[in-house]
């Protein structure tokens, strides 16, 4: 992420917005991952959503049926 963020410099607005496409997409499979990960680890639900910043239900409904 740090190389794609740093690589940003010098780009034009349409390269730079195809960077930042990529970072919000490398990010969603991370936060996933480690959505996963933690539900394993045996991670409630409300601790997953506390660390995320984000409701209970909010990451139930986006993770939870994975």
């Amino acid at each position: 992420m740090k190389t794609l963020v740093g690589s940003m410099d010098g780009m034009g607005p349409a390269e730079a917005l195809y960077a930042v496409a990529e970072l919000h997409k490398e990010v969603g499979r991370t936060e996933a991952a480690l959505v996963r990960s933690a539900r394993r680890a045996g991670l409630s639900w409300e601790a997953i959503a506390l660390c995320l910043g984000v409701s209970k239900q909010a990451v139930h409904k986006k993770y939870g049926k994975q």
